[in-house]
């Protein structure tokens, strides 16, 4: 993981904005990190294919033994790796079953959760806020809506945390996640409930479709949920400007959203887009069967594509053109639940302990070694722990708890 993205980027495009790189085993690809060129890859499917069974390595079986990102590029029955007719089928289950979400059954159970992680430190005025509270919350909830016991939710959080983190554990986290769904999806055939599971099965999909729609949705939307919430908390403790203008109403905390979607992208890179034919991208020539990692942090932060330095407070907050959610026809399908997961979860702890601070201002964040979600390694802060008790008390009166 890169401690600092902005200068890591910038000196990358300084080479252009598509360079070669090698993956862990020495895996050759494309890293693309200039916004222009991110886009031209991501809304062109013709030339640029998800179908990643056309990439050279694999047709020539020279993909090492145990790769550590197989999980990512091996073909499953899901809208990711789909294409055309196939591909609006598996996405429009999945929309339609998002669809039958309710909005007041979704606020409540990120309430009810938040309020039950608040609620096991704030009374000790200091926690690693990454760990009991960034992580545990998106999985809690989505493994509520996906219809998962309460049981297996921590399971289900340490073996997706694990693949995306890669390294040598990476495929035997990959296996439990397959486990935990597998079962799930059984559960459901046998015992129908009102969740999102039981939803995707009753539009047609296939139980094949179903476990590996499920596998792409909780797996991404947990990952870059827990990261979009862990930066958005960082942004809050480290930086007291932000939190003077939050409590004035100056600033709001969809705008720190937005904010930490430009500087830290919780999806750094997408692995990938595999060239259809030989092709020059913008000035580099891409050769067909090559395959082209997406940097969704680097296009993020080409500021000189995008307004400016000068510009950068702007767009930050106002301008949503940024990549965070991916573009063209696999663009993200779950933009509204995401952002209404995270933005709750972050009010929920910005009410309830509104002067948390670093308890070190000193100390550099440290990061996760994952080069695909962006997430603190851990965020050690501190509050006034009778401030939150007070605070606690006040809001349960107004049926706010």
């Amino acid at each position: 993981m890169v401690d600092d993205p902005e200068t890591f980027y910038a000196r990358l495009r300084e080479y252009g904005p598509v360079v070669p790189v090698h993956l862990d085993g020495d895996v050759p690809a494309w890293l693309v990190t200039g916004y222009d060129a991110c886009n031209e890859v991501l809304r062109d499917g013709l030339r640029f294919t998800r179908n990643l069974g056309q990439w050279h390595v694999t047709q020539q079986g020279r993909l090492p033994d145990g790769w550590p990102l197989t999980p990512h590029v091996e073909p499953m029955h899901n809208m990711l790796f789909a294409h055309g007719e196939e591909h609006i089928r598996l996405r429009g289950a999945f929309r339609a079953s998002l669809g039958k979400v309710g909005q007041r059954r979704l606020r409540a159970t990120i309430v009810q959760v938040a309020d039950q992680l608040i609620d096991s430190f704030a009374g000790d005025g200091e926690a690693d806020i990454v760990s009991r509270y960034a992580v545990p919350l998106p999985g809690a909830v989505l493994a509520a809506l996906f219809g998962f016991p309460a049981a297996e939710s921590e399971r289900l959080q340490r073996a997706i945390l694990t693949l995306l983190a890669g390294g040598e554990e990476a495929l035997d986290a990959n296996a439990e996640l397959h486990r935990l769904i597998n079962t799930h999806v059984e559960r459901r055939c046998q015992e129908p409930r009102a969740d999102l599971v039981t939803w995707l099965l009753e539009t047609g999909l296939s139980l094949d479709e179903t476990r590996e729609t499920l596998w792409l949705a909780i797996n991404a939307g947990v990952g870059a949920v827990v990261a979009w919430t862990a930066n958005t908390c960082t942004a809050l403790a480290r930086t007291e400007d932000t939190r003077i203008d939050l409590r004035s109403g100056l600033r709001h905390i969809p705008g720190v959203m937005r904010e930490v979607l430009w500087d830290h992208t919780p999806v750094q890179q997408v692995i990938g887009r595999v060239a259809t034919a030989d092709v020059d991208l913008c000035g580099t020539v891409v050769r067909r069967g090559d395959l082209l990692v997406i940097s969704l942090a680097g296009a993020n932060l080409d500021h000189g594509r995008i307004g400016g330095n000068s510009h950068r407070s702007v767009y930050a907050e106002d301008n949503s053109s940024h990549l965070s959610w991916g573009n063209g026809a696999h663009e993200c399908p779950a933009q509204g639940l995401a952002s209404s997961l995270v933005q709750g979860g972050v009010e929920r702890l910005w009410n309830r302990l509104d002067d948390l601070h670093l308890t070190d201002p000193d100390q550099p964040t440290r990061w996760n070694p994952s080069i695909i979600v962006r997430v603190p390694a851990c965020l050690p802060v501190s509050w006034d722990a009778r401030r939150a008790r007070t605070r606690a008390a006040t809001l349960a009166p107004l049926g706010d708890r």
